[in-house]
């Protein structure tokens, strides 16, 4: 089966004045349908980076080289296509639901605007009764609360779910999950895990996290440091044989803080 999205040798240029210059080495992955891939590292090792270059958000004085294939067409050489299936086939999840979300919006403006962008036409009470189930699906049984609240009333585990159910308005091939879990309660996590799971068994993840607990849930793992690949492959060969000092490190402190 071939690969849903290919990224290769993937640089992030900074243009300083006259000069061009390169913030990391090339990084290459691959990714298929149903497949979870961790992008770890700590600050500044280049997971924005692939984020930003992913998401067409790339600061103005940078830009991405290289290639990042989806359906056959590299993103990078078609910016039209790339912001068309942003939103619809490929889904950010950022970290911290309430800061992703409007908040001079109410919930369900914000739910509907997601389903107008996957282009579904649906009635007002469709609309209402798909966002009332998704937030269901999402762990919000009092969806039509919800609904009529702004982000800043409710909850920061209530605002990440409510991103999940914004994430489920679209047909989603690839969906790039930014420190999703980071800072929320366990009750929360576990559902952005079941949801994972259960809603986008069939979808591209790519899980961006600088926790190797986290990493260690997914298929395969990348590991950054300062703009560098220090590993890449399957994740359980990864944590059982970690080829670089840098990989070894990481791993032995998750399994220090989970003895």
């Amino acid at each position: 089966m071939g690969s849903l999205i290919d990224l290769q040798n993937i640089y992030k240029i900074y243009e300083m004045g006259d000069e061009e210059v390169r913030a990391n080495d090339g990084i290459s992955l691959s990714i298929e349908r149903g497949e979870m891939t961790a992008i770890v590292g700590k600050s500044g090792s280049g997971k924005s980076m692939i984020v930003n270059a992913l998401t067409s958000s790339l600061a103005d004085n940078c830009f991405a080289t290289g290639e990042i294939v989806v359906d056959d067409t590299n993103l990078l050489e078609n910016p039209k296509k790339a912001k068309a299936i942003l939103g619809r086939q490929l889904v950010f999840i950022p970290q911290g639901g309430a800061e992703s979300l409007n908040p001079s919006l109410k919930i369900k403006t914000q739910i509907y605007e997601a389903f107008s962008r996957s282009g579904l036409k649906l009635t007002c009470e469709q609309k209402r009764a798909y966002s009332v189930y998704n937030l269901a699906r999402a762990g919000l049984k009092n969806g039509e609360v919800i609904l009529e609240k702004y982000p800043f009333e409710i909850s920061g585990g209530e605002a990440q779910r409510v991103v999940l159910a914004i994430t489920m308005c679209a047909n989603a091939k690839l969906i790039v999950a930014d420190e999703a879990t980071r800072g929320i309660d366990k009750e929360t996590s576990e559902a952005f895990w079941a949801c994972m799971d259960k809603d986008f068994a069939d979808t591209a993840l790519i899980i961006v996290t600088h926790d190797m607990t986290v990493a260690k849930k997914c298929d395969y793992v990348l590991v950054l440091k300062d703009g560098c690949v220090q590993e890449y492959g399957k994740t359980c060969e990864v944590f059982s044989n970690p080829k670089s000092e840098y990989a070894k490190s990481l791993i032995s402190a998750c399994e220090v803080s989970y003895a």
